[in-house]
């Protein structure tokens, strides 16, 4: 069982980062640290904002460029909401921690710590996949750039009255860009996997309710029935607050996200039908593919929320009520009623984050981009 949250497998990997750089749990000794981490990358997507007023007449270089930008300004809003709502973020991190410790404690039977077990190992597994995907991935754009002909940078950057171009400029540049490998990578993806862990997290306890619930009756007696619903209607509730609090945390910014995402999809599928170099081609398709995955990374595990909380629904209709009394049967049917309100994380607290949301998120992409082809073919 974990000792704290920095061992849990849910988080704990991007809890240490988050640590290290004191966006989270700072201490006197360590809060500069946020500073030097964040100040530097926001300096840089100003220089990109520069760099696209210059590329605003060359169309397939400005809408790359205005891909970096969005993709380095939307890692910033994250780490800057985990910095400003730290608070909320910690007090969820030990929510989930207590919701963790009191499942071994009070529920440790072997089912249940082999849900967990899952959920911790899926958790652990995604987060490594990230941050190494996300890190060679951005080590491949500043190689890429050292074997064209013109000098370039791998995120174009610019300055009023300054040729980025020219020596010993366009150098310092590079080299100031050799840690962004690092820098990005401890930016962007450890809310996805953060997001991801939630998620799995209450997928498992919803897991165990349903098989907590498959176990009452067939003992014959009515107060051991009752004991053991009250005991699985406390359980519903710890889930919904945790649930609750989850979905409080995020939800504005998923809803930022999918606005971001769905433009920046559209002008990516109509970059393409504009350039002829296969190498921008492959680019762009990555690039795609990239934002894709990480959508889909949220929608799906927020969609494994919704169908998890619909089997317990159906666990719940499936206890033998018969064998019960009056009062176990009126309990029962309340913990029904219940249960038919879905558990689900909400895009701006208004959409529910599910897979049908996210084919609808593609749909509106691809309207976006037909109408642009559309307009600029006439």
């Amino acid at each position: 069982m974990a000792a704290t949250i920095d061992d849990n497998g849910l988080v704990g990997i991007n809890v240490r980062i988050w640590r290290y750089v004191a966006v989270l749990y700072p201490t006197p000794a360590t809060n500069w640290r946020k500073f030097a981490f964040v100040l530097p990358v926001c300096g840089m997507n100003v220089m990109q904002f520069f760099y696209l007023l210059r590329m605003w007449g060359d169309l397939p270089a400005f809408i790359l460029n205005l891909f970096f930008f969005a993709a380095i300004f939307n890692a910033l809003m994250r780490t800057w909401l985990v910095i400003i709502k730290r608070h909320e973020f910690e007090a969820f991190l030990e929510q989930l921690h207590g919701l963790y410790q009191w499942i071994h404690e009070c529920s440790g039977d072997e089912y249940s710590r082999a849900v967990l077990l899952q959920a911790e190992r899926e958790a652990h597994r995604l987060a490594v996949c990230n941050l190494c995907a996300s890190f060679l991935d951005i080590v491949g754009a500043l190689v890429f750039t050292l074997f064209k002909e013109e000098r370039v940078h791998p995120f174009g950057v610019a300055l009023p009255l300054l040729d980025m171009s020219r020596s010993p400029v366009y150098e310092v540049a590079y080299l100031l860009q050799l840690p962004t490998p690092l820098l990005l990578s401890a930016l962007y993806m450890p809310f996805v996997s953060v997001f991801a862990g939630f998620a799995l997290f209450g997928r498992a306890m919803l897991r165990i309710l349903v098989h907590k619930l498959s176990l009452i009756g067939g003992q014959g007696k009515d107060h051991r029935m009752l004991v053991d619903l009250i005991s699985c209607i406390r359980f519903y509730i710890a889930v919904m607050g945790y649930v609750k609090n989850f979905n409080e945390l995020v939800n504005l910014i998923v809803a930022v996200e999918a606005v971001i995402f769905g433009s920046i999809i559209s002008t990516l599928l109509f970059c393409l039908n504009i350039i002829t170099s296969p190498t921008q081609v492959i680019s762009i398709v990555m690039y795609i593919l990239t934002m894709l995955y990480v959508m889909y990374t949220y929608y799906n595990r927020a969609n494994d929320l919704v169908i998890e909380n619909s089997l317990v629904a159906q666990a719940v209709y499936n206890v033998p009520w018969y064998e019960g009394g009056i009062y176990f049967r009126k309990t029962l049917l309340v913990f029904l009623m219940q249960t038919q309100c879905p558990l689900e994380i909400r895009v701006g607290n208004v959409y529910p984050m599910t897979l049908a949301m996210f084919q609808s998120l593609l749909n509106a992409s691809y309207s976006y981009f037909t109408m642009l082809r559309g307009v600029t073919n006439k």
